[in-house]
């Protein structure tokens, strides 16, 4: 549980600096692209038939 705990609080760290949060701001909005072309994916074959 120690290594989990030093693993949070480096990046806890890391995120209070200016490019650690500019990186996670970033990686966010990756995520948000990602699962929203997911999404257009799933609904583009559900509404043309490839999905039911």
């Amino acid at each position: 549980m120690n290594i989990l705990r030093g693993y949070w609080r480096t990046l806890r760290q890391y995120w209070a600096t200016p490019k650690g949060w500019h990186d996670s701001l970033d990686y966010g909005k990756a995520v948000l692209f990602i699962l929203l072309t997911i999404m257009l994916a799933y609904l583009g074959l559900y509404v043309w038939g490839g999905i039911r």
